[in-house]
Order: C-alpha cells, then structure tokens, then sequence
C-alpha cells in the first residue's frame, strides 16, 4: 500500500504549493497549484483568499486558495506580509528551550520528541544553505546571497502549532476551521513582526525532501530567500492523512 501523497503550502508571504507524489512502482506524478495568502493590508492578523484548485499531472488534483498577494512595499509577491512591531528577540541553544514555556498558547508543543525537533533544525540548516548561495526561484528571478535565519523560539512554536493542528484536524491549508490564520498565530505564541510569512508542506518525511518541494515551487522559493525575513521557526510532526505535516513561519 502507498503512502501518504506529499503536499505543499506557502503564506507572504502566504502562497501554497501542492505537490502529491506518486507511490514507488506506480505511474503516479506529481502536482503543484501555487495559491498566495494576503493578509489585509498594514494589519497583523486579517486576511482574505479566494479559491481555486490545480490539476495534478499524472497525480491527483489539489485545491487550495489562490488571490493576490502583496508585500510590505507593495510589489507584487506569492508570500503575504504583514506590518507589526519590532520583532521579539530570543533563540534557542545553550540549553534554552525550544519554545517559550511560559506561554499557554505554546504548552502543547513544549514536550516535543527529540527525532521531530532535529527534523526541524534541518529544515533551517537548508534554508541557510539557500541563502548563502542564492537561488532561481523562477518568475521572482535570481535571488542573491542573504544573511542567514535564526530559529526563533515563538515562531517556533507557531511553526508547531500548525503542523499539529493540521495533522490533528485533518485540513491543509494557513487558516485553520476556526478561522486563525499565520499572523493571529504568531501574536498568540508571542511574536510581534514587521513582516511575515509562512510556508507550508506534507506528505515527505525528510527535510531534504519536503526543502526540495519547497524550492521548486516560485513563491516558496520567493520567501525562503527572502532577505527582509532575519527570524524562522519550523514545527514538525508526524501524523493525519498525509502522515508528515511541515511548517516554516518567518518574520523581520
């Protein structure tokens, strides 16, 4: 039996990816529908989609939301942004934890297995890579070199958080049933911004696989390389219909 298709999600910078990969052995492809998010305009939390879906070429079909999508100096992008305060400092390492444990809205994804952790710290070990040696991320064009990100402990969180949520209630997407979208989620984990984005992803296991979907796909690309972005958290987990659920939220 095959396993779990693996998909994809972006915000900015809100754009989403789907990519569902055949089984091993099967005539299965893949497919991609780039959607943005837009958060509503100078706000920390609102936004608005429109949807649509794509079509999976020898896979099968994805929908998800699509509509314009803006960044903070107005031009044109797949990742939505958002306008907020400065952003609130602290890493992890040195023995810290890896999400604030003084926040209720973090207390589910404190305990966290070491193996889903260290998925995380490679996520942003490949986002590093990117950027020191910059990237063609198709229709933005060539994106040079950019200072690396530092996993942000509230981010982190909100990174978490997502992931769980999805694989718990079984939806994909940057708003969630209740209505909470990327930038509401980092304000409850504590985390104030002047600008934001989020990506999205599932079905692979590894980080390399999941980074690779990421990559290949424009708008994604657009918001890894992204040199306004100084912060990222990444929340993994295991689990739902597409057995591995991935989040990357970024702020500056």
């Amino acid at each position: 039996m095959c396993g779990a298709s693996p998909r994809l999600h972006l915000v900015v910078s809100l754009s989403s990816v789907l990519a569902l990969a055949g089984c091993a052995g099967d005539d299965g492809g893949t497919a991609v529908a780039t959607d943005p998010y837009v958060p509503t305009t100078g706000g920390t939390g609102g936004g608005s989609t429109a949807g649509t879906g794509g079509d999976g070429t020898g896979g099968d079909t994805a929908g998800s939301a699509t509509g314009p999508s803006t960044t903070s100096s107005g031009t044109s992008s797949t990742t939505g942004t958002a306008s907020g305060g400065d952003s609130t400092g602290g890493t992890t390492g040195g023995g810290e934890p890896d999400v604030p444990t003084d926040i209720p809205y973090c207390q589910p994804v404190v305990d966290w297995d070491p193996s889903w952790a260290a998925r995380e710290e490679a996520i942003v070990e490949l986002v590093n890579m990117y950027r020191a040696q910059g990237a063609d991320c198709g229709q933005y064009g060539w994106m040079g070199p950019a200072s690396p990100l530092v996993m942000q402990p509230n981010l982190r969180c909100a990174a978490r958080v997502h992931s769980k949520d999805m694989a718990d209630r079984g939806f994909f997407d940057h708003v969630n049933p209740d209505g909470e979208d990327p930038f509401d989620r980092m304000m409850k984990a504590g985390y104030s911004f002047f600008t934001a984005g989020e990506n999205i992803a599932a079905g692979n296991d590894t980080a390399e696989a999941t980074m690779q979907q990421w990559m290949n796909s424009d708008g994604h690309c657009r918001n890894i390389m992204n040199p306004d972005f100084a912060e990222i958290g990444v929340g993994y987990y295991p689990g739902g219909q597409w057995g591995h659920l991935w989040t990357q939220t970024f702020g500056g």
